[in-house]
């Protein structure tokens, strides 16, 4: 057994960083079992496999895997992304986009239910800014059964709420309370509480915070020269400063109004206000090497959004044991204000200044209905049928301003448009689950239909797509052995266009950039398929998975040069795209006081872009790796190392190179209360981040540098019912701190 874990930790830590040093070493959460009376968090799969020496920080269901993210110090003070680019599998750059294994079309959940908060444009931002106090676990869905929504080649995410206490007939309440300052003039205060008596749990929290992030982007460019066509050299430059502050309220009730029907209902509000200063210049030369275009472009960037969530859930459970039906009604409402402005000055040809100032207001309702229905079969089956109704809404407005000026600016037309995106799905499906000796198997079907309407009122432009899928699932488990088994998927999966990368209005950038998007974009449609090993035995894990990913009508951003020293980037499906690869997974207890988690992801990657004038595939081998360093150095003094490095992603132009970025945390309690809890992150120097385009009539070489650094101190109070945690079975980041 010491041979295969030494094999699986060299393969998952030295393959993707070929020089691994503690700086470099990425991290998946420390965990502990809950206490012996505690309620366990249901998981939204139709069901659960049995696997040998199960923790309760990290399960194995039979289309996913559940992790705890109790004991992520990045938990205390840091944001929801920071904790998911811990867990394997998922990758988070600087700027908040995410991935699984690569793909960065991926849907993220809460609690088993489309958020409009995790879709909508404040995606990113969310995910840099919302605290991770909230959830209490994570599941991640590589290949989810039909029971869950079809949208997302990557998968799903499903972030999964803090569990009511149950309702007893004595009272219990408990929280905590915390607060942090961190360089850079960041800090977060933070509380949250449950309450629970006879058959009535509350549960609730707050946070507010303020980060800090500054970035620069420079770029080099090939570009056509307007008269003659032929590429001419060129670089802009950005230098931006952004400061935003967040408040977030959450909470939620749930209600026993007999033995068999439960209540729960939730409202949940996030407002964030961003705020950045910028400088730009942009400087291309003429065939004879004289600068023909040069100008400076100081100025700022403002945002505000605002998302309110409501949910309400009833649950009925069947006098014969085992069935159950249950109705989820859920509102999201998000509303976001983008503006900019900035002045033009110009060096070069000689003219007068432009002053031009901007804004795009989103408005995105989107109403999810969900049935589910779940029963026992004789002879070990069960049966999940369900039906859901996902309505989504969207309203873009712009309006601008310019002149020669801030004083003697006017409303420009050029900037006027209002877009709507009503997009309506409708799905049915059923799995079936069957237990034969040691062989689960799980077969599914889904079938959706999607109606969308477009409109460019501005322009009076309108487009409608109506069809019909079918999204077939298989899922395969077979136990090996008390302590090992093989999996095996099969799925369909769709990715469709959102309202941004439908929206034909061009928007202005600057004078050198727009972008637009494109109301005739196509769905792409991508089939999975997976095949897996693992073995768990007390504090050891280790997973292989392999994968294929097989893409159609794929959707891609595309820049070109449509003359007079302007680029548009806009959405354009292209041809088929495959990734094959391999995920490692190894956690395990070097030591009494000291454990390691890691995992790497090996895909080979290719994109057809022939639609685009690009004859020859493009290919690429792509590795990607984290790990995290556990130590209990004392028995009241936990440290973690963490870090990932995120391979490159192919693009049907090029390329966008991989990120490198770490977390250190210390934790120290006083008592059974309080504890102290620093934090750094990416502690070991700047983040960089290259993007790569290459084709015959554009290059560009963009290079992002991200003030990434930032140290946090803060303490953490716990009141009421506590109890200390600990496990000697495997828990995803063992040697984890018991509670204060």
């Amino acid at each position: 057994m010491d041979l295969i874990w030494k094999l699986f930790a060299a393969v998952a830590v030295v393959a993707p960083i070929p020089a691994v040093s503690l700086a470099q070493l990425a991290a998946s959460p420390p965990t502990s079992p809950p206490p012996p009376n505690a309620q366990t968090a249901p998981e939204p799969s139709v069901s659960t496999v049995t696997v040998v020496a199960p923790a309760p920080g990290y399960r194995s269901t039979i289309d996913g895997r559940s992790y705890s993210i109790a004991h992520d110090l990045q938990k205390s003070f840091g944001s929801i992304a920071d904790v998911l680019g811990h867990l394997p599998a998922v990758q988070v750059d600087p700027e908040g986009n995410i991935s699984l294994r690569g793909d960065p079309n991926v849907t993220i959940l809460v609690d088993g239910k489309p958020s409009a908060l995790f879709s909508g444009p404040g995606r990113a931002a969310a995910l840099q800014s919302i605290s991770p106090d909230q959830f209490d676990r994570v599941e991640i869905m590589t290949s989810p059964s039909a029971a869950h929504t079809a949208e997302g080649s990557g998968g799903i995410i499903n972030l999964i709420s803090k569990q009511k206490p149950k309702g007893k007939t004595t009272p219990t309440a408990n929280g905590t309370v915390k607060a942090d300052l961190g360089s850079g003039g960041r800090y977060d205060l933070g509380a949250n509480g449950a309450y629970s008596v006879q058959g009535l749990s509350l549960s609730g929290g707050a946070n507010w915070g303020r980060s800090d992030f500054a970035r620069s982007i420079e770029s080099r460019y090939q570009v056509p020269d307007p008269t003659s066509g032929a590429l001419v050299p060129a670089n802009g430059l950005q230098l931006q400063d952004n400061r935003g502050d967040l408040l977030t309220l959450y909470s939620s009730a749930g209600y026993d109004i007999d033995p068999r029907d439960h209540l729960d209902a939730s409202l949940n509000l996030v407002t964030y206000r961003n705020v950045q200063s910028q400088s730009g210049a942009y400087q291309r030369s003429a065939l004879a090497g004289s600068l023909a275009l040069d100008y400076d472009a100081p100025g700022s960037v403002h945002g505000y959004l605002t998302y309110v969530s409501e949910s309400v859930s009833l649950t009925h459970a069947f006098p014969d044991s085992g069935r159950n039906l249950s109705f989820k009604l859920s509102l999201d409402q998000g509303h976001l204000t983008d503006g900019d402005a900035a002045t033009y000055t110009y060096q070069a040809p000689v003219q007068a200044n432009l002053y031009q100032s901007q804004a795009l207001t989103s408005a995105y309702p989107d109403l999810d209905l969900q049935i589910d229905y779940k029963a026992p079969l004789p002879n070990k089956a069960k049966l999940a049928l369900g039906y859901e109704a996902d309505l989504a809404w969207e309203s873009d407005e712009g309006a601008g301003v310019a002149g020669v000026s801030p004083a003697l600016a006017v409303a420009d037309s050029a900037f006027a448009q209002r877009f709507t995106f009503d997009q309506q799905v409708q799905a049915i499906y059923a799995t079936y689950e069957q237990t034969v000796g040691k062989l689960t198997f799980q077969p599914g079907l889904r079938l959706e239909s999607t109606t969308l309407d477009t409109d460019l009122v501005s322009s009076t432009e309108t487009a409608r797509q109506t069809y019909f899928a079918i999204y077939p699932s298989l899922h395969l488990n077979y136990d090996l052995n008390d302590t090992s088994q093989i999996k095996a998927s099969y799925g369909r999966r769709v990715n469709r266009p959102n309202a941004l990368q439908l929206d034909p209005f061009r928007l202005f950038n600057s004078p050198t950039l727009y972008t637009a998007g494109n109301p005739n974009l196509r769905p792409e449609f991508t089939q999975t398929y997976e095949l897996g090993y693992e073995f768990r035995k007390k504090t050891t894990d280790l997973q292989a998975n392999l994968f294929y990913r097989d893409k159609s009508d794929l959707l891609t951003s595309v820049t070109q040069d449509i003359g007079g020293d302007v680029l548009l980037q806009t959405s354009q499906n292209i041809g088929h795209a495959h990734d094959a690869g391999l995920e490692l997974v190894a956690n395990h207890d070097l030591t009494k006081t000291l454990s390691l988690n890691a995992s790497t992801d090996l895909m080979h990657s290719d994109v057809n872009a022939s639609n685009l004038g690009i004859l020859t595939t493009r290919s690429a081998f792509v590795a990607s790796g984290k790990a995290t360093l556990n130590w209990q150095a004392t028995r009241r003094d936990f440290f973690q190392l963490s870090g990932q490095e995120t391979g490159k992603e192919l693009t049907a132009q090029g390329y966008r190179g991989g990120v490198l970025v770490s977390d250190f945390g210390w934790r120290h309690p006083f008592g059974s209360s309080l504890a102290a809890v620093v934090t750094a992150r990416n502690p070991f120097g700047l983040v960089r981040r290259t993007t790569v385009i290459d084709t015959p009539t554009l290059i560009d070489v963009e290079q992002r540098k991200f003030r990434y650094t930032a140290v946090f101190v803060g303490l953490t109070y716990a009141f009421g019912a506590t109890s200390k945690r600990k496990s000697n079975n495997f828990d995803f980041g063992a040697n984890a701190p018991s509670d204060p």
